[in-house]
């Protein structure tokens, strides 16, 4: 079963035994348990800590590092293939709730760390080494351009979209930008064959961003044409979330100042984003687990409430069960106390008047008392199996 612990006591953890035996806590392998401490960036003893350690001989112990911009304090393990693993326990939900989120730094130091990190970002006018996504779309693009040639017919849906001065310009923009914000992890991916938008992963934080002309492009046979002049104005927005247009914040060309010159604000702001939402989300599920505890903790009262209403209404049933027994017996035990009185005097009568055979009457008298006797919840025993079933609720014979 996964479990979720915090990276401080991730890393207590890794260091306090080898991960050969602490591994067994979670059912994974130690090859598991490193992997997940690598996701989240949690330093392990190298091979040989613990034999110099019994040793006697002097360990380096490395120090955990600050939480990257964007990832989970919380670190999920034996969460299967899936990272994204996030049932909840009921067991948990009920547990002590933790602190209330804190972080170390203010959002403002965490600024001046991401700017420090990232440098200043400049756009080449020439690039020599595209960032790998960019380079699949070049290729992507070559492949076009082979068709093209290759064919005796114009394809418009082939045309090659970054062709363009245009187009180049928008490529040497972002391969900047996602060389900045690879230097804290930053992995875009584009979305469209044109890639006018593009989401930047930081660990579990997603950013979505667009880089497109400031006024509307006009569209036919479903190929954006542009201009085609390097003064198209550009505009780059941070978006609130993946499908919505809202931005957050938009940066674009003026008269004068280029998208080019504004790059290493962006870059910084990017990535400060996926922080700023890791902060709102884990305030968020704090708020949430607080929430869910409360309900959940109201819905197991009401479930004690009304195990005890009908805990008590079984028993009133019982009790009421018992009582119409008890009368039944004591009913039973009357008509039997009458058909021996009534036997009775019928043998008075006989031995006065004789009015049938001895033999008739005796075959009569047996047949009647033993009813009596089959009635009687004395003389039958039944007074002892109701004792017996009164002592056991549980019993299958009891009412």
């Amino acid at each position: 079963m996964a479990e979720r612990l915090s990276r401080k006591e991730l890393y207590d953890l890794v260091w306090s035994e080898p991960l050969m035996t602490l591994c067994s806590r979670f059912g994974i392998s130690d090859v598991a348990l490193r992997k997940t401490c690598a996701r989240s960036e949690i330093p392990t003893p190298e091979r040989g800590y613990w034999a110099k350690k019994d040793a006697g001989k002097p360990t380096f112990q490395v120090a955990l590092p600050m939480r990257p911009p964007g990832m989970d304090d919380q670190v999920l393990i034996a969460a299967g293939q899936s990272y994204w693993y996030q049932d909840w326990k009921k067991e948990e939900l009920l547990g002590p709730l933790p602190a209330l989120p804190e972080f170390s730094k203010p959002i403002e130091a965490v600024r001046e760390r991401i700017a420090k990190v990232i440098g200043k970002v400049t756009v080449p006018r020439e690039v020599r080494v595209w960032h790998p996504a960019i380079g699949r779309l070049l290729k992507e693009d070559e492949t076009r351009r082979e068709k093209q040639r290759a064919s005796s017919y114009p394809m418009s849906s082939n045309v090659p979209p970054f062709d363009l001065p245009f187009e180049r310009r928008r490529l040497r923009i972002l391969n900047s930008l996602f060389v900045a914000v690879g230097r804290m992890n930053g992995k875009p991916s584009f979305y469209g064959q044109e890639a006018r938008e593009c989401h930047v992963s930081f660990y579990q934080q997603h950013v979505r961003i667009t880089l497109d002309q400031s006024n509307q492009s006009s569209r036919h046979d479903n190929v954006t044409t542009f201009s085609g002049s390097n003064d198209g104005k550009l505009s780059l927005s941070i978006h609130e979330g993946p499908n919505t247009e809202t931005a957050l914040k938009t940066w674009q060309d003026s008269d004068g100042v280029k998208l080019e010159t504004q790059m290493t604000e962006i870059a910084a702001e990017i990535v400060l984003t996926a922080e700023i939402r890791y902060r709102e989300r884990a305030n968020h599920q704090y708020q949430w687990r607080v929430e869910r505890k409360a309900k959940l903790e109201d819905e197991e009262r009401q479930r004690m409430l009304e195990t005890e209403r009908a805990e008590k209404e079984r028993q009133k049933r019982i009790e009421q069960a018992r009582i119409d027994r008890l009368l039944r017996d004591a009913a039973a035990f009357q008509r039997a106390g009458e058909i021996r009185r009534y036997v009775e005097a019928i043998r008075v009568a006989q031995s006065r008047n004789g009015t049938i055979s001895s033999d008739e009457f005796g075959r009569w008298s047996q047949w009647a008392l033993t009813q009596a006797d089959r009635i009687d919840p004395i003389t039958g025993g039944a007074f002892l199996t109701a004792m017996q079933d009164e002592d056991n609720p549980l019993s299958p014979k009891a009412p």
